[in-house]
């Protein structure tokens, strides 16, 4: 396989232009109401929790030889700088940079002053150029890596998905990928937008579309909506569970990355994801065209 056909953080490679490289399974911690953030000051948090929580997620990666990362998410600024104190305590980069844009500044501004390098994160996430703030952010401090969310309807087809990403809508009549190249990113990955089912089935067709023709890093937060499905005669958590394990399957087999939601449901999210790596191999090593006919 050639450097061509992926991008690398340390020892993870995140395929592009095929879905040939197991996808990266990357868990949400710190995110806004987790149980081990403390509601009214989110500065306050469960180490020994957030520990566990985070080592699980590692063990199941290795368990599974399904490379992985953990997004570090946040609500305010100073909840970020904590957050970061902890993981670069214990953990090591590369990881995801999340949460709103005011913690993404002061997380950034923390990294730099403590040697993280820019090319050992992802930015998380951008949708358009025009938010002149995030822009000279981006330039500032030499961002390498950056997600592109696609924001749309849950109709939105592929080709207006692919629109959003090609159309010279940008400031200064480019687009947004030709605009991040510009300010210098080399890695720029594309995340569909999950609202709901429909929307899921777009993007995956989307997906496929940009693989072939970008050749860009595809994936998706697919778990957004369960929670639509939830019925109150049923155990909520577990419902939801299993429901996340059959859609994990699916986009799966394109995505280059999946953001599995919070940290806690790695499990299935790592198991369901090897159980449909496994079966993929299968029909490619019997040559069975198991989905031709739709």
């Amino acid at each position: 396989m050639t450097d061509s056909s992926y991008f690398s953080y340390g020892n993870i490679k995140l395929g592009k232009g095929s879905f040939d490289i197991p996808p990266i399974l990357i868990g949400t911690i710190f995110y806004q109401n987790e149980t081990i953030v403390d509601r009214r000051n989110p500065e306050v948090f469960n180490v020994q929790k957030a520990k566990k929580r985070i080592n699980t997620h590692i063990s199941l990666s290795e368990k599974y030889k399904i490379p992985s990362l953990i997004e570090i998410s946040a609500t305010t600024p100073n909840s970020m700088i904590k957050y970061l104190e902890f993981y670069l305590d214990h953990f090591t980069p590369p990881f995801v940079l999340g949460g709103n844009l005011e913690s993404r500044i002061a997380g950034i501004e923390y990294l730099t002053e403590h040697g993280i390098k820019p090319d050992q994160y992802v930015y998380n996430t951008i949708s358009n150029l025009k938010n002149k703030e995030e822009v000279e952010l981006i330039h500032k401090y030499k961002i390498k890596s950056v997600v592109v969310l696609i924001l749309g309807s849950e109709n939105m087809t592929s080709t207006q998905r692919f629109a959003y990403l090609t159309e010279k809508n940008q400031p200064n009549n480019a687009n947004i990928i030709d605009g991040l190249k510009a300010l210098d990113v080399k890695k720029i990955w594309i995340d569909g937008g999950v609202i709901n089912l429909e929307s899921l089935a777009h993007i995956l067709e989307t997906q496929q579309l940009i693989s072939t023709s970008l050749k860009l890093p595809v994936g998706t937060a697919p778990n957004l909506f369960l929670f639509q499905y939830s019925s109150p005669r049923l155990n909520i958590k577990y419902h939801t569970r299993y429901r996340r394990a059959s859609i994990m399957f699916i986009v799966s087999w394109f995505s280059n990355f999946i953001f599995y939601g919070a940290i806690e449901d790695a499990s299935e999210s790592f198991a369901s994801t090897f159980q449909s790596i496994e079966f993929r191999k299968l029909l490619k090593t019997r040559n069975i065209q198991l989905f031709k006919q739709f």
